[in-house]
């Protein structure tokens, strides 16, 4: 019986690579350039090297948290699945290098991997560019840039939603304020302001837009209230202090969160009557679409219905390996993103590309003209308007590179759909940044394990 137990220990510690050999030559990878993982050491000064504690006696080590982030992002795990992965996976403690430790809590392990800025990350993704060049998985001289958008965690954006959401929001922090402090006066508008709600959304018929500013000035009554409780709160709770420690943690939590709350009720008021009351076009930079993600913008691409989160520029290369990805705020014109898009080729990997395709959202004579002053021979558009022309070395080479550009809607589906990038779910606009790079370098690792496979098949 003890023989069998031993026995049985033994095989579940050995992990079966078969199983996902992906995963293996990413493990290898991750070996053999341990300079990649050091790149992550700016991020914990405390660290001396990968194999030192990061926080506490046993906490985790840079390379285990390198690890984690990748492995959770190639699994489309959270974080309280990633944690079970560390304790029952045999792959998964593998490829973590986790064989000695203990099972690591949720908290730990977002705690950690937050900690690595949009700036190491960017560093680690031209890292593994230049080693993708190196192994000749690709070398950059075909590239073919597109823009996507990767929405933000939040429902569809309406006045009246926006409202109930601040209502809700303040009632429940109000309540919880005066549980904390009794002096705190609070009047619940919650129930009133979602029957409002409901009412204005189901409004329809003849005239539904003048039956609806009634309902509309009542929600906004309810605002009102709302906001003057929170400023009223936001007094109380600014102007004292608690000598229990857990409260006064929890006076300070509560004071930031109502804080934080009172601008974005006051500027989705403002918007509201201006729209509803007034029947005003309110420009897009006005408006607030979400209280709870409040970086999200609006992004309309063409007579495709508006999507909220933000547009991710991505340059792919002939092995779908993503050579550039630019992330910035606002909905700008795929025209900008294009001299970017070469600058960033040539500054950050050295690479000048002999042919560029793109779609006709990046189709400009000064684009064209910037790409062959950056002696790239072919230059071209899949649609091209008035007197623009491609310019390539042949009709044929024109038509190739047209086709071969349609393959990077392929890829773009398969980066968001295989990884869940399509939905950031995590908060903050830092923490979309940090999303969004992740998630760019899990899919370049595995495009090179894969390439490394079939070279070995």
């Amino acid at each position: 019986m003890k023989f069998f137990k031993k026995q049985l220990f033994l095989d579940f510690e050995q992990p079966t690579w078969e199983l996902n050999p992906v995963l293996f030559i990413m493990h290898q990878i991750l070996d053999c350039r341990p300079d990649i993982i050091l790149l992550a050491k700016a991020c914990f000064p405390k660290a001396k090297d990968e194999s030192k504690s990061v926080i506490g006696r046993d906490g985790m080590t840079l390379e285990q948290i390198i690890r984690c982030a990748i492995f959770k992002q190639c699994n489309r795990m959270n974080y309280e699945q990633l944690s079970l992965a560390t304790n029952d996976s045999k792959l998964g403690r593998a490829f973590m290098k986790m064989e000695n430790k203990p099972r690591f809590s949720a908290q730990a392990l977002q705690e950690n991997i937050s900690k690595i800025s949009t700036e190491v990350l960017d560093q680690i993704h031209q890292a593994i560019a230049l080693y993708a060049i190196e192994l000749g998985v690709d070398d950059g001289k075909k590239v073919r840039p597109d823009s996507t958008v990767i929405k933000a965690n939040i429902h569809y954006p309406t006045n009246a939603a926006l409202l109930g959401d601040c209502v809700r929001v303040a009632c429940r922090l109000l309540r919880q304020s005066k549980d904390l402090l009794a002096i705190v006066r609070f009047r619940c508008y919650a129930k009133a302001s979602k029957k409002t709600v409901f009412k204005i959304v189901n409004t329809k018929g003849n005239n539904a837009k003048q039956k609806r500013i009634p309902l509309f000035r009542k929600l906004l009554r309810h605002t009102k209230c709302c906001e003057n409780q929170v400023i009223e709160a936001i007094a109380i709770l600014g102007s004292c202090a608690l000598d229990d420690k857990v409260r006064e943690k929890q006076r300070k939590k509560l004071l930031q969160k109502l804080q934080d709350l009172l601008p974005r009720m006051q500027q989705i008021q403002n918007v509201t009557y201006r729209r509803e009351i007034l029947n005003e076009q309110v420009p897009v930079a006005d408006k607030l679409f979400s209280i709870f993600e409040d970086h999200a913008d609006c992004i309309s691409k063409g007579s495709r219905e508006a999507e909220f989160g933000h547009k991710v520029n991505l340059t792919v290369g002939d092995s779908h390996f993503v050579f550039d990805c630019i992330l910035e705020r606002g909905n700008p014109a795929d025209t900008g993103y294009y001299p970017k898009t070469i600058d960033n080729l040539k500054n950050n990997l050295g690479i000048v590309p002999e042919s560029i395709a793109s779609d006709g959202g990046y189709a400009s004579k000064a684009n064209r003209d910037y790409a062959l002053s950056k002696n790239i021979k072919n230059v071209v558009f899949n649609k091209v308007k008035g007197a623009l022309q491609n310019v390539a070395s042949s009709k044929k080479m024109e038509t190739l590179l047209k086709k071969w550009r349609s393959g990077v809607e392929a890829m773009i589906s398969n980066f968001k759909r295989g990884l869940n990038a399509g939905i950031c779910t995590w908060k903050g606009w830092e923490a979309f940044e940090k999303f969004v790079m992740w998630n760019v370098i899990t899919f370049n690792l595995r495009i090179i394990a894969r390439s490394v496979l079939q070279q070995l098949a």
